[in-house]
């Protein structure tokens, strides 16, 4: 009777967490041309050094059944993959867009089917030659029995926020202009195999994030606050070993990549990593 109810610490969590997140720089109220400016200008600090006074532990949803729409696809949906991973399921060997709650219910439907896929490593990714430095994350998901992987992008865009499936990666193609040169941040590796996160906590997370600020904003709630939202709160709950990569310091950040700004260090950086993500299954 004294204790407080679920719903209750449910409720504190989430109040705790929505005020580190307006606490932070892109919750700040700048007016638009100025956020701009700085953002052209800005280089972020560690993301240890960032994140070393949060909590270690946030709420993360039950797992629930649900009868609702699984997915939505693309109009000009078209097969992107080869189907080369038979021991993953089905559902990962053609292209399709799932809006974040969608790819929650998609995997509720049967459980069993998903239950072997683990989580192996989220990484944060700026796509350099994307309209406004469009940040997002892809993960590298393992089916614990078979061994087989795929890669999963998630992130918001105007439209909404977005899971990516059955993407062919080795053949260079990107859905659409916001994936062009992946540039890596961040990345969180879960080494230990009996402590890695099962996918459905990473959908409930994504799901989650949408739900608490669902809307795309200029001056707050845009890609890089997605990304970086489900990037704290799967290392707060799971842990994981973090790599920051060289240009790591330009999260948040406009890069302004033309031809006459041609960014030739960068773009060598992102061309490389593409060719590694067409060649592996590490990030």
């Amino acid at each position: 009777m004294g204790g407080s109810t679920p719903a209750a610490a449910y409720q504190a969590t989430t109040m705790d967490w929505r005020g580190r997140l307006y606490g932070r720089f892109g919750s700040s109220r700048f007016n638009t041309v100025f956020l701009l400016l700085f953002r052209l200008f800005y280089h972020a600090s560690s993301f240890e050094v960032a994140h070393s006074g949060y909590a270690k532990r946030l709420y993360l949803p039950l797992l629930q059944e649900t009868t609702a729409k699984p997915f939505e696809e693309l109009g000009s949906e078209k097969p992107l993959v080869v189907p080369a991973n038979p021991g993953l399921p089905v559902l990962f060997k053609t292209f399709k867009r799932f809006s974040s709650k969608g790819w929650l219910e998609a995997l509720l439907q049967d459980p069993a089917e998903f239950k072997d896929l683990k989580v192996n490593s989220i990484t944060w990714i700026k796509a350099l030659a994307s309209p406004f430095s469009h940040e997002f994350i892809q993960f590298i998901v393992e089916d614990s029995g078979s061994g087989q992987r795929t890669r999963i992008a998630a992130g918001r865009e105007e439209t909404g926020d977005w899971v990516l499936v059955g993407w062919n990666w080795a053949s260079g193609a990107t859905p659409s202009d916001h994936y062009n040169l992946p540039l890596p941040l961040l990345t969180i590796t879960f080494d230990d195999v009996n402590k890695r996160p099962d996918l459905r906590a990473l959908a409930h997370v994504l799901s989650a994030t949408t739900e608490k600020h669902p809307a795309y904003k200029f001056r707050r709630e845009m890609c890089w606050w997605y990304a970086e939202t489900v990037l704290e709160v799967m290392h707060e709950q799971f842990g994981g070993k973090v790599k920051e990569w060289e240009w790591s310091r330009y999260r948040y950040s406009f890069i302004v990549k033309t031809s006459f700004i041609r960014r030739r260090v960068l773009t060598r950086h992102a061309e490389l990593f593409k060719r590694q993500l067409a060649e592996e299954m590490s990030y």
